[in-house]
């Protein structure tokens, strides 16, 4: 009987490393913009309507994604480039992962039930 070859979780660490890599690169500029100008020299008028436009669902998914993917993306990233400079972390895949769990547990938290 031929053995079972050991699935791996990595393409699916790698999805996400990938996903938040392109996310950051398309609507990080656009967010730095709003935050980093719109924000700060508008009116009340301006101010309003964005707080109206952040209270859907929609838009608080946008949030979630636009925090947690870049999250994924970074702890991925320095995962692996201790790997090239030959740090191996013990448990280092629990703990860059684990606290990527727990910051995307944190920030859906925040957006959707405080």
């Amino acid at each position: 009987m031929e053995e079972q070859a050991k699935r791996s979780n990595e393409p699916l660490f790698w999805g996400l490393f990938s996903a938040g890599g392109m996310w950051a690169a398309i609507f990080a500029p656009v967010m730095i913009v709003i935050v980093g100008f719109v924000i700060p020299f508008a009116d009340a008028g301006v101010l309003t309507h964005l707080l109206r436009l952040v209270q859907y669902p929609l838009s608080k998914l946008f949030l979630f994604a636009m925090v947690v993917l870049p999250i994924w993306c970074a702890l991925h990233r320095i995962l692996h480039t201790l790997h090239d400079m030959k740090i191996y972390p013990k448990r280092g895949k629990l703990l860059f992962y684990g606290l990527a769990v727990a910051w995307t547990i944190q920030a859906g938290y925040v957006l959707f039930f405080a």
